[in-house]
C-alpha cells in the first residue's frame, strides 16, 4: 500500500491443480485492466485487487472465478474459498543510517 492511499479492496481464491507463474498473473491482469501490482500469489491463494471498471464489471456479474478459471484453461470447479478481502496497510521499520555512504 502506498502512503496516504487508501486500503484496496478485492477478493482471494484459491487455485487447484495449477501452479501459477508471473506471466499467468500478468496475463489475468491485462485480462481485468489491472496492474501487474493488484494481482498476487501466495500458498496458492490468488489476491485480486479491483481496481479498474472492467474488473468491477466482472465482480458484479459474479463472475470472477469463472474469467480467471478461462483465462488460465482451468475448471471454474479448481477455484475454491472465494472471499472479499481488503488491503492491510502496513508500516515499514527501517534504519534510515542503513543506507548512508560511508565515502
Amino acid at each position: 500500500m502506498f502512503p496516504g492511499s487508501k486500503p484496496r479492496e478485492g477478493f482471494s481464491m484459491k487455485v487447484n491443480g495449477v501452479h501459477l507463474n508471473r506471466p499467468d498473473l500478468h496475463e489475468i491482469a491485462a485480462d481485468l485492466n489491472i496492474g501487474t501490482r493488484d494481482i498476487l500469489m501466495k500458498d496458492r491463494i490468488l489476491t485480486i485487487y479491483n481496481t479498474s471498471k472492467t474488473c468491477q464489471e466482472i465482480i458484479d456479474d459474479n463472475a470472477l472465478a469463472s474469467f480467471v478459471a478461462m483465462t488460465l484453461s482451468i475448471s471454474a470447479e479448481d477455484i475454491t474459498e472465494l472471499k472479499p478481502v481488503i488491503e492491510e496497510p502496513f508500516k515499514m521499520e527501517f534504519d534510515p543510517s542503513d543506507f548512508e555512504d560511508d565515502d
